[in-house]
């Protein structure tokens, strides 16, 4: 197993983990940065960033992810693209083991932020990816001209589905209360694009499909329904990002990563900052402020002037 040792590793490279690379680099600090995906995390699949300061015209997720790279590589930061399968952080080397590698760090930063909530009923994990789907930027083209579904009632839900309105010829959204969450002016919105029709007061019970996404089995006001469509996209909400922590560090219920206002974690020298920790509001903006502060209170801890 190949071992490498930094000063600071960042376990996710969306505007969290971003933000705390390029704090600490800064401060002098040899850093690395594990990203799955690439550098934005999900940011990138967003269709338009519009309440980032700085973008008076909105910003696609894609090139705040490109401006995101390019920042890292100035400061020559390197980036991994790989998983973190494992960790070890209760010694005073942080351990992090990914694709065959032992990446070690006097100092760890945990910004994996979250991922889509499931709705857990039969043909959703079987056909993940033949019709079920959770970025909208990612699959819609797939389904121009076609009937879909959008599960979900939140900001989310109506975000994707406005972005799905210019593929789909008819798209149900798909709710299981009679109204939604998310923000007044979304809502106006996907109301008024005529190819969408809201069930409300439903659920799906099963997603049927031999090897593709063919109907949804669903209940309606207390009734059975059958409702063919070609693909369904899923919004029901976010979970954290935490499984690979395996008991290494105190998480609350809901599996969000517990930390004091300086991102500080129960452990000496391992921070979270971003989505992933217990916190009120989730954002790109909050995520970056939460990596800076992480990061500038590791370069305290560790000894190095900013």
């Amino acid at each position: 197993m190949t071992k490498l040792l930094y000063d600071l590793v960042i376990v996710g490279g969306g505007p969290a983990g971003a933000t705390a690379a390029l704090y600490g680099a800064r401060a002098g600090l040899s850093v690395v940065v594990l990203e799955k995906m690439l550098l934005g995390g999900e940011i990138v699949s967003t269709e338009r960033l519009d309440n980032y300061p700085g973008f008076p015209e909105g910003i696609t997720g894609a090139d705040f992810g490109q401006l995101l790279e390019e920042q890292l590589k100035r400061w020559k930061v390197p980036v991994k693209k790989v998983v973190a399968e494992q960790v070890s952080l209760k010694g005073e080397v942080k351990k992090v083991f990914a694709a065959g590698e032992e990446i070690a760090g006097r100092a760890v930063i945990i910004a994996t932020g979250t991922v889509p909530a499931m709705l857990n009923v039969d043909g959703e994990q079987t056909l993940r990816g033949r019709g079920v789907s959770y970025c909208a930027t990612c699959d819609a083209a797939f389904f121009r001209g076609k009937e879909i579904a959008v599960v979900g009632g939140g900001d989310a839900a109506l975000e994707e589905t406005l972005f799905l309105a210019r593929f789909a010829t008819k798209i149900y959204l798909i709710h299981r209360r009679d109204a939604f969450r998310g923000v007044k002016e979304l809502q106006e919105r996907v109301l008024a694009l005529p190819q969408v029709e809201v069930l409300w007061n439903t659920t799906v019970q099963k997603i049927a499909g031999e090897r593709k996404v063919e109907a949804l089995a669903l209940i309606q006001d207390g009734r059975e329904r059958n409702l063919p469509v070609s693909g369904v996209f899923i919004y029901i909400g976010r979970q954290p990002n935490t499984a690979f922590l395996r008991d290494e560090l105190p998480l609350d219920e809901g599996g969000y990563i517990i930390t004091n206002e300086n991102m500080e974690t129960a452990l000496p020298l391992v921070y979270a900052a971003g989505d992933v920790r217990l916190k009120g509001l989730r954002q790109v903006i909050t995520a970056a402020a939460d990596g800076a502060i992480a990061a500038t209170a590791a370069v305290t801890r560790l000894g190095v002037g900013i």
